[in-house]
C-alpha cells in the first residue's frame, strides 16, 4: 500500500459510500469522506481511520461548482497530489413523470449528474499533472432497466454512463481511467428498513434476480476497489453491473425453480 495515495469518495459518510471507503483503506493512506451529513461522515471517519489509512471527513454541499472547486483546491495543497475519485453520491425522488415537479428534478439532476461531471473535470485537472489517476462514478442498473415513478433517477443513471464513456475517451490519452459500478439491489439499511415495514416485497425482487439474494455493500466495495487499482489498468469506458444478473434476466422466476 502506498500511504502517500489520495482519494476521494462522495457521499460516503453511509451507506454504499462508506462501504467502498471500508474496501479502499486497504489501498490508500488518504481517505476524504466529502458528504453533506456532517454527523454520519465524522463518525464514519473515526471508525475507518487507523495506523495505515487516515481517513477526513469533508463537508460539502456538492450542488455548489464552487465549493466543490474549493474542496479540490484545498485536498491538493494538502496531500500534493489526487490520485483517485470515486463519485458516489445520490438521491431518489418518485413521481410520475406527467407530475414532476421541475424544482425536484433540477435538484436531482443538480446532484447525480451535474456534481458528478464537475468532481470529475476537476479531479481530471490535477491527475494531468501526474498523467495518470483513476476514477469510478456508481450508477445503476437502473440506467438500464426502468421503473416507473423514477424517471428523472433511470435518466441521471443513464446519462452517468454515457458520461463515463465519453470522458475515457477523451481522457484516456493523458492517463486517466474512469469507469462506472451499476449495483442492484443492495442490502443497505434503507432497504432492510423498507422489507420490515412492507413497502419492498422481498419475494418478488428475489423473483427477477438470478443469484436469489441481495447484493452485499462490501460487495459494490470490492468492485470499485479493483477498477481504481492498477490491476484494472486497461480498463476504461466500463460500466460493471454488480447486480446478481438481474440486468441479464428476461423473466421473473421462482427462486426455488430447479
Amino acid at each position: 500500500m502506498d500511504k502517500d495515495k489520495v482519494v476521494i469518495i462522495t457521499g460516503a459518510a453511509m451507506g454504499i459510500g462508506k462501504g467502498i471507503a471500508e474496501q479502499l483503506t486497504s489501498n490508500y493512506g488518504k481517505i476524504i469522506i466529502a458528504d453533506i451529513a456532517k454527523n454520519e461522515g465524522e463518525k464514519t471517519a473515526r471508525e475507518l481511520t487507523s495506523k495505515d489509512c487516515k481517513v477526513t471527513f469533508y463537508y460539502i454541499n456538492l450542488l455548489s461548482d464552487e465549493e466543490i472547486e474549493k474542496m479540490f483546491d484545498r485536498i491538493y495543497k494538502q496531500y500534493g497530489r489526487i490520485d483517485s475519485l470515486v463519485c458516489n453520491a445520490g438521491i431518489q425522488i418518485r413521481y410520475w413523470a406527467t407530475e414532476f415537479p421541475m424544482e425536484e428534478w433540477d435538484k436531482l439532476m443538480n446532484l447525480n449528474l451535474r456534481a458528478y461531471y464537475v468532481c470529475c473535470r476537476i479531479a481530471a485537472m490535477y491527475m494531468q499533472k501526474k498523467e495518470k489517476g483513476s476514477i469510478v462514478c456508481i450508477s445503476s442498473v437502473n440506467g438500464q432497466m426502468y421503473h416507473s415513478k423514477r424517471s428523472a433517477y433511470n435518466i441521471s443513471k443513464a446519462a452517468i454512463n454515457g458520461l463515463v464513456g465519453t470522458l475515457a475517451v477523451e481522457w484516456g490519452r493523458f492517463g486517466i481511467r474512469i469507469n462506472s459500478v451499476a449495483p442492484g439491489y443492495v442490502e443497505t439499511e434503507v432497504m432492510l428498513s423498507g422489507v420490515r415495514e412492507g413497502i419492498i416485497d422481498k419475494d418478488e425482487l428475489l423473483s427477477i434476480i438470478p443469484m436469489k439474494r441481495f447484493i452485499k455493500i462490501n460487495e459494490i466495495g470490492s468492485v470499485v476497489k479493483f477498477l481504481l487499482s492498477d490491476d484494472a489498468s486497461a480498463v476504461t469506458g466500463q460500466i460493471i453491473c454488480v447486480d446478481g444478473g438481474w440486468s441479464r434476466n428476461a423473466l421473473p422466476e421462482n427462486r426455488n425453480m430447479v
